[in-house]
């Protein structure tokens, strides 16, 4: 009889496990901005650039190299 309470109550539990699972999850993916995410990722493509840089660039404490 101990085998067949075991199996209830792991088979009770999995569906909670898989509720704690999908919110946990949700929360984890619903706090980024990924609007900033990209802003950020070409400013570091335009600090990244070499040679001659056009007079409007964001990075202004990366010169020029001649």
């Amino acid at each position: 009889m101990e085998k067949s309470a075991r199996r209830i109550s792991a088979a009770a539990a999995a569906p909670l496990l898989l509720l704690f699972l999908l919110c946990s999850l949700h929360s984890a993916f619903a706090d980024h901005d990924y609007g900033q995410v990209l802003s950020k990722s070409i400013l570091f493509f335009e600090a990244q650039r070499s040679g001659f840089l056009p007079h409007n660039q964001r990075v202004t404490w990366r010169g020029s190299r001649r």
